[in-house]
């Protein structure tokens, strides 16, 4: 049979292609479905522009580099990468090992991708062999306490020996400066006694407290991308080799106390980044679901406990009511309901029944089931964390602001220098004078103010975002570029509530209270909201569960509850009430049939209900020049009543997990996007967007996912959100402006040699207490 290829993509399909009655068509996947279905709105040239990109970019990800049929692959975290260059570099030092075919590092999610050679190495081997150059790594699920342990190690050692230095300049070198004898009057030798302390101490501290700031400029020049590390590294090694010439002559005007400064202080800074980050970790705790490890093995009628990975193909589970399904298969016994939400986004709980396939991850609600796993050992949670982490693995992290600067800034602090040097030998002066000179440009290029300026402002950002409850995963997020021009909200569990309500009591008083007593004796969903309503008063007899409905004896009297369709077998329904069940369902709701006496009494209707507040946050996000796409597992049915209630700029429908990256994606087209969801099924495009936000009563892998995370039921957060990230940016070039004031005084005096080390340390000062009191003002996130 001739492949077909898609309408959109022009890739090969599958057997048989997806298609839609309403599209002209085929397509290899949900996603090109949509995307086809949104170009079809556009105008023409925009629509035949995009459409081209998504050819170009699809027959790009067929060309990847061709690995071999037996490669697997394995990922990791990575400690102390926090810039792109750390992403070339720890992906040049995995492709060294011969067993490893290829590496993808993200600095954003800290994340590396190893495709390795399994007759070679094993995973448990492979950090070892990656960790290397103070790059750490580890398992994705380990923690980094051993890390965070070295860090203030460094910083509580290098600060006791920086004190005492300083301490030193204070009483003795600094008032010499100024022409006075100090507290203390010191001959020349005694003076470069303590010179020679100093250097001790500041060697220590440039040497240990200094070692990730050393490695990350080393490793800048070994990729060819200036960063903020060899700015900072060029200032305090400038410094701390001039002092060392300066001792080693005889003199005391020594500019160690630079180097301590610029060490410590930006280290400092970059731990108080950090540490505000790791903030969220308690909160993370609290909110988020464990992975299902175990499932209970079903053999000669017994149960018991086995993990995952030792289940095979064709094995027999047993779940019971309130349990998540811990595998894909197909049910084989009993009869029961499914909550798919978290993984469909399907807000209608699902019958299942012998012969029905049943997803991992998803809960059920009501009996219990016999699960027989099928020809292979398929986990769509599993499978989804696959997905998450290979877009989160693959998709480089945004050089900072500060970092990008640097690139330029670097060769003109040196050029400067040199120009400096030249223009004192051709003025007449001598050479040393001329080297000192060209080293006071280098060792005032950079203050610590401009080591500071990125992360005061990001842990401002994070804190003003904590106090919130908005916690952000990654610092990156303050640095994109552009603002977000497509918010994407996931509707079950975001938009909407995320559990069942009773929308409508009906017009049957006793047919409420009958279908209240009844439904406390069921575990369906549904029947929750129903039972709420039940007095007590009445006892239920011969109380029967079936897949569909629920029956009973109410005073004698057999009462009915449940889906239209099968109460009709027993009841009469009207052409009235059937009416309102198709109302009902147009809305995306559940109509629930009560009745007795031959006729049904009264229509209920139950449904996942929006949010108060969310009509409000879209015309918000709207009014701030964002379009709003919403994408839902639903039926079309029930998006049309979301369209008319929330009118969004862009509206999917039954969309699966895979389809809804593929859409974010595709909608990148129109710019920066950003994926709101709370579910597992929507963890690939939470991870897929350039700004994913984990919003609600989320779920473990849509938290790893995010890069932002709001566990507070509060859409008004979201809003809440974007402006942090604003506010933060601002504030990033606020303070790189205060630290570029400090070098347009400087470096011109430098030049001029009129620079002493008290000149410059004071300034120094002064430049970063500007930037601290900036990035210490509160943000003003939620406006009134």
């Amino acid at each position: 049979m001739k492949a077909e290829h898609c309408t959109l993509c022009e890739l090969e399909t599958p057997d048989p292609p997806i298609t839609d009655p309403d599209i002209d068509g085929v397509f290899c996947c949900s996603g090109c479905l949509h995307v086809y279905k949104l170009l079809q709105n556009m105008e023409g040239e925009q629509a035949e522009q995009l459409r081209k990109q998504t050819i170009q970019k699809r027959h790009n990800e067929q060309k990847e580099t061709t690995l071999p049929e037996d490669y697997e692959e394995a990922f990791f975290k990575v400690n102390g990468m926090h810039c792109s260059t750390c992403e070339s570099f720890v992906e040049a030092l995995a492709d060294r090992e011969d067993s490893i075919y290829k590496s993808e590092a993200s600095y954003a999610s800290e994340m590396i991708k190893v495709y390795y050679d399994p007759k070679s190495i094993t995973p448990d081997t492979l950090p070892d062999k990656l960790s290397k150059l103070g790059y750490k790594v580890r398992p994705i699920e380990s923690s980094a306490k051993e890390e965070q342990l070295n860090e203030v190690a460094r910083i509580i050692i290098g600060g006791f020996f920086g004190i005492i230095g300083l301490l030193l300049y204070v009483l003795f070198l600094y008032p010499s400066y100024l022409g006075g004898g100090g507290i203390v009057p010191l001959t020349e030798n005694e003076k470069l006694f303590f010179v020679s302390n100093i250097f001790v101490m500041t060697t220590f501290v440039l040497l240990y407290t200094g070692f990730p700031i050393l490695r990350g400029a080393w490793v800048s020049l070994s990729v060819l991308k200036p960063n903020m590390d060899l700015l900072i590294t060029i200032a305090a090694v400038s410094a701390y080799l001039y002092s060392v010439g300066a001792m080693l002559i005889g003199s005391s005007e020594v500019y160690f106390d630079v180097t301590m400064a610029i060490v410590l202080v930006v280290s400092i800074g970059n731990y108080y980044e950090k540490k505000i980050k790791s903030g969220k970790h308690n909160l993370l705790a609290k909110l988020t679901e464990k992975r299902i490890q175990y499932a209970r093995l079903l053999q000669n009628g017994k149960t018991k406990e086995t993990a995952i990975e030792n289940l095979n193909p064709g094995d027999q589970v047993l779940v019971k009511a309130g349990e998540r399904i811990p595998i894909d298969g197909t049910v084989i016994d009993g009869r029961g309901v499914v909550n798919e939400a978290l993984m469909t986004g399907e807000s209608i709980p699902v019958s299942k029944d012998v012969g029905d396939s049943v997803l991992s991850g998803t809960i059920l609600t009501q009996n219990a089931l016999t699960i027989e796993i099928g020809d292979s050992v398929e986990s769509t949670i599993d499978n989804l964390m696959q997905m998450m982490w290979n877009i989160q693995s693959a998709r480089p992290g945004q050089q900072r602001l500060a970092d990008r600067i640097a690139t330029w800034f670097v060769p003109s602090v040196i050029l400067l220098g040199i120009v400096t040097f030249v223009y004192h030998m051709m003025s007449g002066a001598g050479a040393t004078e001329s080297m000192l000179s060209s080293l006071a440009v280098l060792i005032v290029s950079c203050p610590c103010a401009l080591g500071l300026a990125t992360p005061l402002a990001i842990a401002s950002g994070i804190r003003s975002g904590l106090e919130h409850e908005i916690i952000f995963k990654t610092a990156a997020v303050f640095e994109e570029q552009m603002d977000t021009a497509t918010a994407a909200f996931d509707k079950t569990g975001t938009l909407t509530t995320g559990t069942m309500q009773l929308l409508d009591n009906g017009n049957n008083e006793q047919a409420l209270r009958y279908a209240a007593q009844l439904e406390q004796y069921a575990s369906h969903p549904i029947a929750e909201p129903i039972a709420a309503y039940a007095t007590n008063k009445n006892t239920v007899d011969d109380f029967t569960s079936y897949s569909t409905g629920i029956s009973g004896q109410i005073n004698g009297m057999q009462i009915f509850v449940g889906q239209p369709e099968w109460i009709n077998n027993h009841l009469q329904i009207t052409e009235k009430q059937w009416e309102k069940i198709n109302s009902g369902r147009n809305e995306g709701n559940v109509p629930v049939a009560v009745g007795w006496d031959n006729r049904v009494r009264s229509i209920l209707t139950v449904g996942d209900q929006i949010r108060d507040e969310a009509p409000k946050i879209v015309k918000k996000l709207q009014s701030e020049g964002k379009k709003v796409a919403i994408i839902t597992g639903d039926s079309k049915q029930a998006g049309d009543a979301i369209r008319r209630k929330l009118n969004p700029d862009f509206l999917f429908t039954e969309t699966r997990p895979d389809s809804k990256s593929n859409i974010v994606e595709e909608l990148r087209k129109f710019g920066r996007i950003a994926m709101i969801g709370d579910g597992s099924n929507d963890a690939p495009a939470l991870a897929q967007a350039d700004l994913g936000i984990a919003f609600g009563n989320l779920t473990a892998i849509a938290a790893d996912s995010a890069h932002v995370i709001i566990p507070r039921e509060q859409l008004g957060l979201i809003p809440a959100a974007f402006n942090a990230i604003k506010l933060t940016k601002k504030r990033i070039r606020q303070n790189l402006g205060w630290a570029f004031l400090y070098n347009i005084i400087t470096i011109p005096l430098a030049i001029a040699g009129a620079i002493n080390p008290l000149f410059a340390a004071v300034a120094m000062a002064t430049s970063s207490l500007l930037v601290v009191g900036n990035s210490s003002r509160d943000m003003q996130l939620i406006s009134e």
